[in-house]
């Protein structure tokens, strides 16, 4: 089969692998097509600490079920994991692609996706660039055949936004920012409209900002542009936010996140910062802030799937560029080169 592999950093051959095959427990997926990530990205620069080369990538995917093996014995439930119906040759499906050990601390206690072990497709494992990947069957959600392929294939990243605003509690009573404007960002955007929070959104890129207005956002703010904590005064209220979702993953945003969220407020961090960060106390005490990280997706795959199913939400529009699996190399340097005009990729093979 074909197959696009991240060989080494700023590194992709198109090769002729043989096709996975499926052992206990696995289902072999026929690749409909494959979301570039943000993961897969840092992969190609070499800066995913956990990415192994050589190493297919990808792992928002949607695909068929064209091949299965039952497991031999039952599995034990991982807390919080929602098991699906067990798929069925034929069947199209999604992917969680998380494969936790099931037995650390945070298995046990129903944050899977806090897992000390956790292995990920597409990272520790082949994934989906491919026309063909083995999962395990307790990694598939099933979807309707009529669903776009854009639309199912953005249900993980989706999914991503549920996690956050779960975290953040978010409800319709809700005034919501969220700094960053990329695909995880807006994902977070219609999650919370689908719970009936206001949101503001801030970003720097005049396009991303039109999006999030079509996306339904209350207000979408440039930094840049004026002082955000008048801004935000003028369209959320002058306590400010009660919650902040940071999208960004840079210190300054971070900061940022907790000096603007109203005094007894919620900041969530699921931006994956390297830098290290000195958070002020007093402010901490002062506010008394709930502070808290975002990470994947704790079960709430089949909550994005019936969000997207219903219509309450629409990540498809975050679709920007459609390209071939072998011009894979290419849509990483569209990321790289054309940030503002670059969201979502879809490879198909």
């Amino acid at each position: 089969m074909k197959a696009a592999v991240i060989v080494a950093p700023h590194e992709v051959e198109i090769r002729e692998v043989e096709r996975p095959s499926p052992g206990p427990g696995e289902a072999l997926l026929q690749i409909e097509a494959a979301g570039v990530c943000g993961s897969d990205l840092h992969a190609y620069e070499g800066t995913q600490p956990f990415f192994r080369y050589p190493q297919i990538g990808g792992h928002e995917v949607v695909g068929t079920v064209v091949g299965l093996v039952p497991h031999e014995e039952p599995l034990d439930p991982i807390p919080g994991r929602v098991q699906p119906h067990p798929p069925a040759v034929g069947e199209r499906v999604v992917l969680d692609p998380s494969m936790p050990c099931g037995g650390c601390y945070p298995c046990r206690t129903g944050r899977y996706n806090c897992c000390e072990r956790m292995r990920v497709l597409g990272v520790h494992a082949p994934g989906a660039f491919a026309e063909f990947m083995v999962a395990p069957l307790e990694c598939l959600q099933g979807v309707s055949a009529g669903l776009s392929a854009d639309a199912a294939v953005m249900i993980e990243p989706l999914s991503i936004g549920v996690e956050s605003t779960t975290r953040a509690r978010v409800t319709e009573a809700d005034s919501v920012l969220i700094i960053g404007a990329g695909t995880i960002g807006l994902c977070v955007l219609q999650v919370c409209r689908s719970r009936g929070a206001r949101v503001a959104v801030s970003d720097l890129s005049p396009g991303r900002l039109e999006l999030a207005r079509e996306l339904g956002a209350t207000a979408a703010l440039s930094p840049a542009e004026g002082d955000m904590r008048e801004a935000l005064a003028d369209v959320l209220g002058a306590s400010g936010p009660s919650v902040v979702i940071e999208a960004v993953g840079r210190a300054a945003t971070v900061l940022q996140a907790l000096d603007l969220v109203a005094a007894s407020g919620r900041v969530v961090m699921i931006g994956l910062c390297t830098e290290e960060i000195c958070i002020p106390g007093a402010l901490m005490v002062r506010k008394e802030l709930d502070f808290l990280g975002s990470r994947l997706h704790g079960g709430t795959i089949p909550v994005a799937a019936t969000l997207v199913e219903g219509g309450q939400a629409r990540p498809e529009r975050l679709v920007t560029h459609h390209m071939s699996l072998e011009e894979t190399e290419e849509a990483f340097r569209l990321m790289i080169d054309e940030p503002d005009t670059t969201l979502k990729v879809i490879l198909t093979p």
